[in-house]
């Protein structure tokens, strides 16, 4: 009677095992160690009872045996089989790789909802947050630093220099045939990439950075998008109006920079400036 009682347990067990990967998944994958303690709990349990009530005797090691082999049978067959990772020399790991990427997707989640919980405050709370409207740079890194604090990281505003240069300082062929407001783009462009070489130099040497490819790096940057410098734990993010252009450097202290992030300062930055 024990021993189909026993039977029965694990029956319902597999079948709770069932319906929790269909209608959970996610949260399964993070309680594996939680159900397989659980499984060799009510084993351990089961045998123990077994033996102080009499049901099974230690001379019956036969049946031990074959109790244990089912309930490893389950281990491996029901628990271990969404991540068997290798099966000579008993080597049976489940997905960790999974519950840390679950972990940390759910972490940055709520780093991304705090963040946008902060800059909706500060969009509704502008006017008091900036009272004077000087515009200088000291009041703008103060009004960033609002944004920045919050999280943990330390930014950096460099702006980017003008760079004298001309439609007569290029070379005929690369003008030839092209019409008026053409060349006056691409002066404009030569000025601008120019500048953002001249503006990295001067970050890469305040910050120590090491930069893998630094042309295609200014290149991205003039085309306004952001580069992360996952060694340095930095990002730089390039915002550029009609007057004032900027390389705005986010470097991790405390906190840890997300991509939105990037997204914030910018959107400050013109707010800023259009106030």
């Amino acid at each position: 009677m024990a021993l189909k009682l026993y039977i029965v347990i694990l029956l319902g067990f597999s079948v709770a095992n069932l319906a929790f990967f269909i209608f959970k998944p996610l949260k399964y994958h993070l309680s594996l160690r939680t159900l397989r303690k659980t499984l060799y709990t009510l084993f351990i349990g089961a045998i123990s009872l077994g033996l102080l009530l009499d049901e099974i005797q230690l001379s019956e090691w036969e049946l031990i045996l074959t109790l244990t082999a089912i309930v490893i049978f389950m281990d491996i067959a029901i628990l271990l089989t969404p991540s068997i990772m290798k099966i000579w020399s008993a080597e049976f790991h489940y997905t960790d790789y999974v519950e840390e990427i679950i972990k940390t997707n759910d972490k940055i989640h709520k780093a991304m909802v705090y963040r946008v919980e902060a800059m909706s405050e500060m969009i509704q709370t502008n006017s008091e947050l900036l009272p004077f409207r000087n515009y200088t740079d000291q009041e703008l890194r103060n009004y960033l630093d609002l944004y920045a604090a919050k999280f943990g990281f330390d930014i950096q505003i460099h702006r980017v220099p003008q760079i004298d240069f001309s439609a007569g300082d290029l070379h005929h062929a690369w003008i030839e045939g092209l019409a008026a407001d053409e060349i006056e783009m691409l002066v404009e462009t030569h000025r601008l990439t120019e500048g953002i070489r001249m503006t990295v130099e001067q970050i890469k040497t305040i910050n120590n950075f090491d930069f893998d490819s630094e042309e295609e790096d200014v290149e991205a940057l003039a085309q306004s998008a952001v580069v992360s410098l996952i060694e340095d734990e930095s990002m730089l993010v390039p915002v550029f109006m009609d007057t004032d252009q900027f390389i705005v450097v986010l470097k991790e202290e405390i906190g840890e920079v997300l991509e939105v992030d990037a997204i914030h300062i910018a959107n400050l930055i013109y707010l800023f400036y259009s106030l």
